[in-house]
Parts: structure tokens; sequence; C-alpha cells
């Protein structure tokens, strides 16, 4: 099957070309709420000037241009978002995270397929997931007969998706591309988007795309990182560019209800260290006892107040000079593991580079013999981990949150010498 590219957009190391060469910026900063238009915004914390987190380099690239990572909370609406807006086309049209590299992923697939399949009252129907990725989680639902389709904005992954078997276009799913399928008479029975909602600039354009191609009596799903665990378990290194919202479950029930969108049910997903599946519909339905629950204790946490993350942004300054300590002071060969994006935070914002990190091994080989940006260590793939353990001192668990998984890569390997766990909430020495 032929990839569907309804738009043409330019490959990613040509836009950064430009960039460098024009000397122009890739962001925007605002002055107001991206939710509810106020200009009553609060920067609570500054993690310093970084550049985007998936913005992978090679070794004789030009230096990608660095962008502030502050975060702001709406007095008006109590939406934290960050303070700068970076182009979509630049994160996006070429990515390098392929959700089926991960365990964790394939095993959740199958709990979210039998998730939404529950509330969607048995009915065989339409499927659209906006931002698809590799069509992972799609081929649950392909797989017991739903018609499905994905969008995507990433070429190379939406092709890797195509070859699979799982139709996708690759496009940013917006108010106009909905309206495109809404003229040739196309709705469907579920529309999902996972860990996707919080990074759009054009919130309002993609809910409205959802409401416009919802069936009267559809299902909808977002799965987002619950603000919740990120107050209270310090994941200060979830914030980075392609993070724009940090929504609770009162303020993305908020941005749903202006569109007609009505959140009745909630879930727990432990994508991200934890995570929110938020289910809502056109129609009327009665809001389930799990969901009534967690409002109130959200409520009763003070999650959507300024107090609750000024908290937060103190504890994070001192857990960050923490584990810059920790490192400085280690006499040893230190390794890295999981290239993810949230490691970029953490290095960046820790000023923890390749003088201190020999590499970083990580499972997707679309990142290997790449470097981290801003802190230009190289990827490699676990093969040289294999070779080298005997001589590694420390392993720092980058992408900590699936700690499980890499730990028993780790000790199928043999290696026996010390593992950090930045997170979450303080730094573990295993």
């Amino acid at each position: 099957m032929k990839i569907i590219n309804l738009i043409n957009l330019l490959d990613l190391n040509k836009i950064k070309g430009m960039i460098n060469t024009m000397n122009a910026s890739i962001y925007e900063t605002i002055s107001s709420c991206r939710i509810c238009g106020s200009e009553d915004l609060n920067e609570f914390l500054n993690l310093g000037s970084q550049p985007p987190a998936n913005s992978l380099t090679k070794k004789d690239d030009p230096e990608i241009q660095r962008v502030p990572l502050r975060l702001l909370f709406c007095n008006n609406c109590k939406v934290v978002q960050i303070g700068e807006s970076v182009d979509p086309k630049f994160l996006f049209s070429k990515y390098v995270w392929v959700t089926g590299t991960s365990k964790g992923a394939h095993k959740h697939s199958k709990f979210f397929f039998e998730s939404i399949n529950k509330r969607n009252r048995g009915f065989k129907s339409t499927v659209l997931e906006i931002a698809s990725n590799d069509g992972t989680f799609l081929k649950e639902f392909q797989n017991q007969g739903y018609e499905v389709i994905g969008v995507d904005p990433a070429i190379n992954i939406a092709e890797i998706a195509t070859s699979n078997g799982i139709p996708t276009i690759a496009q940013f799913f917006d108010e106009k591309f909905a309206l495109g399928l809404k003229n040739k008479n196309k709705f469907f029975n579920i529309i999902y988007a996972r860990n996707v909602i919080p990074h759009v600039k054009n919130i309002h354009s993609v809910i409205s795309g959802i409401n416009i191609l919802l069936a009267t009596d559809g299902l909808g799903a977002i799965e987002f990182h619950d603000a919740s665990l990120i107050l209270n378990e310090l994941h200060y290194d979830s914030i980075y560019h392609e993070h724009i919202f940090y929504f609770s479950i009162k303020t993305l029930s908020y941005i749903l209800s202006r569109y007609g969108l009505e959140v009745f049910d909630l879930a727990k997903s432990p994508i991200s260290g934890g995570s929110w599946i938020i289910y809502f519909a056109k129609e009327k339905r009665n809001k389930s006892k799990f969901l009534i629950k967690a409002i109130s204790e959200e409520n009763q946490l003070r999650i959507n107040t300024i107090q609750k993350w000024n908290k937060f942004a103190l504890k994070t300054i001192s857990h960050a000079e923490d584990l810059k300590f920790k490192i400085k002071n280690f006499k040893g060969k230190i390794i890295g593991y999981g290239a993810s994006a949230r490691s970029s935070t953490l290095l960046n914002y820790c000023n923890i580079n390749n003088s201190q990190i020999s590499y970083i091994v990580d499972n997707n080989k679309l990142k290997h013999n790449l470097l981290t940006p801003g802190t230009n260590i190289k990827i490699v793939s676990k093969d040289l981990l294999i070779e080298d353990k005997d001589n590694i001192n420390l392993i720092i668990l980058l992408a900590w949150n699936f700690k499980e998984e890499i730990l028993e890569d780790i000790r199928k390997i043999g290696y026996t010498g010390k593992i950090i766990v930045p997170l979450p909430d303080k730094v573990q020495i295993l």
C-alpha cells in the first residue's frame, strides 16, 4: 500500500539547514494563555535555554538553536504550559521515536484496546488515531475486526506504519483536515489520541476536529501525563518543548467541554511514568464513580493552584543539584541508558554532557550514531554495552519510566556495576 501524503513537507534536515542559514527563529514566545486567552500568566520554573529534545544531530551538523524552557501558570483557567512554541514542522515532520521499539508499549496496547472496546459497548466500528506513530496501537483494533486509519505528521514514521498494513495519512490533524474527511462523509465511532494533545500548539483546532469527525454516539479517548504525578513524583524531565501543556483532569475537561465533548470516565495508564486515559462523548453519559473520586482527590491535593507548582519548582532545583553532585564526584566510567526526549531535559538542565557520560544505549535504530541535543553524547546500540560491560562502573537510567524493562535487559547481559535511577522523586543508587 502506498502512503497517503496530503501535504508536501520539507525534509527535517533541510528545515534545519534553512533555519541555521537564515538565522531565523524556530520559536515564538506567548503573551497570553493558549487555552483561554488570559494575559494573567505566572512563570514559576525556568529550565534554561535548551535545544528541542528530539533534535538529534550528526557529528558535523550545525548546532541546533536553543529555546527557553519555562513553565507558566494561567491564573484564569489554571492550565500549566510552556512559554515558547517551537515550529511544529521542525518538531514533528521527521521523528525518531518509534512506539514499537518498547516492549511496554506492546503490552499497553492490549490493555488500551480492551479499555476502549469495553466502553464502546461492543460495536465493531471505525477507528481514527491522532498521531498514530508506527501503528502499534491501531494494530490491536485491526486484529479484532475494526476498520482503522492513522494520522501522523512524521512522513518517515507514517511510511513504517503503512508498510506494516496500517493505513496512515502523513499530515497534521486539525480542523481543516477534519472538514476534508467530513466532506467525504467520513465519520468515526472511536477517535483517540495517545500522549499527543498536550503537544499541539493549535489545540483548539485539534479539539474542534475531533468534534467534527466523532459520530453522535461515538467514543473519544485522550491519554495524557498525570499532572498530580508530575508534581508529587517530581517528573520535571517530562517538561520539554514538544510538551506544551501539563493538564490536570479539570483543565483538560474544560477545553473538551468548550467543544461539546463531555468527559464521563477515566482509567490509569502506566505510560510516561503515570498517565490518565480520559473518555468523552458528544452525548450525555453518567460520570463514573472512579472519575468523580479522581476529581475530588485532585481538588484535595490542590493540583490546580500556583502554590503547588511553586513547591514543585523548588524541589526541582534541589533535585538537580543533588544529581549533579553525585555524577561529578563519581569515579569511574559512566554511561546512560535510554536516549529519550525526557533525558534531554534532565541532561541539559543538570549540565551533564559528553565529558562525563561516555555514551548512551538505546534500542531505537533510528537514533544510533547520532548525538544528544546540546550535550553531544553519542547514542549506540546495546551491542556496545554487551562488549563493554566489564569496563563500566555506573549506568544512569535516563529512560527511568521504563525502569523494569531496562533493568531486566541490563541483568541479562551480566552487568554488575552501580546503577543510578534519577527519578521519580529522588536520586536512587542501586
